[in-house]
């Protein structure tokens, strides 16, 4: 059995505790994006495209959500997609804000189209460098209302991707020093070095058997993180209109391999096999259905894996 309670336990527990937390959480929340000072950006809705992206690129840094309370729950939902090194810029609102800045001033305009009610929408990606050895994607979606008002609509991996969301370089074996450091840091949140064992995989970089127990040793101490990543899978498996297909085939990934390749039976002291098992029952529920799937597909993912192959397969008939 799990030796420690899970994350929804110990959230239970605050809330039994203190009443008020939700409360005093979201105020804190919505000071912070009013601390940010925005004050959103108007451009002219039929304007020539070259003039509409020039100004939106112009004035990113005043871009914001349509509402404090948006601000608030994408940030919550959607940081931990951001590179490791932009998730700690200040706040996490400003830190949320400001990457989603940097993706329309620096990043390229892939898509610009009216919507039914008249209104505009664009999204704007941006290649962003986790490590020296890995490289996100990261989509900013903008919306300009009828009037003028433009404002950001989400941030994050693209949703639904239509390529590779994560790209690795360098060797195997450079991507397995490279989790082995990051493991032992403990600054560095734990989806990182997963990440990045998960890219060795892809390469067929094989571990050797001192990384294989080293490895196991700083995962054991970060057990909250483990459970806090099993439970990250399921809120992508429950995310709706195809948001968080990729998300639960990845994290979903990078903890198997895990399992397979460094913990072994260690796994389940420190996860209840339980918990594994309502997840993948969650991707079955889940995955079917899912469009576009098959061209974001990583390259090598073994045939074990197969929550990827579902939603692949499951494409075709949507």
């Amino acid at each position: 059995m799990n030796p420690e309670p899970s994350p929804e336990e110990i959230v239970a527990a605050r809330l039994l505790a203190d009443p008020g937390l939700v409360q005093r959480s979201l105020d804190r929340d919505l000071a912070a994006t009013a601390a940010l000072g925005r004050t959103g950006v108007r451009v002219e809705p039929g304007a020539d495209p070259a003039a509409v992206h020039e100004t939106l690129r112009a004035r990113a840094d005043v871009l914001t959500f349509d509402s404090p309370v948006n601000a608030a729950t994408q940030t919550k939902r959607r940081l931990h997609e951001l590179p490791s090194a932009e998730r700690r810029d200040g706040t996490p609102v400003h830190a949320y804000h400001a990457s989603a800045s940097a993706t329309v001033r620096e990043g390229s305009v892939v898509s610009d189209t009216a919507d039914s009610d008249g209104s505009r929408v664009l999204v704007f990606h941006r290649h962003a460098p986790e490590t020296g050895l890995v490289t996100v994607t990261l989509s900013a979606r903008v919306r300009v209302e009828t009037d003028g008002q433009a404002h950001l609509e989400a941030h994050g991996w693209p949703t639904p991707p239509t390529e590779p969301v994560h790209l690795f370089g360098g060797t195997g074996r450079d991507l397995l020093s490279q989790a082995v450091s990051d493991l032992a840091d403990e600054q560095i949140p734990l989806d990182r070095p997963l990440l990045l064992l998960w890219g060795a995989r892809l390469r067929e970089g094989a571990p050797s058997d001192n990384q294989r127990l080293r490895v196991a040793e700083l995962v054991t101490t970060r057990a909250g993180e483990l459970n806090a990543c099993l439970g990250q899978t399921d809120d992508y498996a429950l995310m709706p209109d195809d948001e968080g297909w990729y998300g639960a085939c990845l994290y979903r990934s990078a903890l198997e391999n895990l399992f397979e390749t460094y913990l072994g039976s260690l796994t389940f002291t420190l996860l209840d096999a339980e918990d594994i098992d309502d997840t993948d029952e969650e991707l079955r529920a889940n995955l079917p259905g899912v469009r576009g799937a098959a061209a974001a597909v990583p390259e090598g993912v073994p045939v074990s894996h197969w929550w990827w192959d579902t939603a692949v397969s499951a494409g075709t008939d949507r």
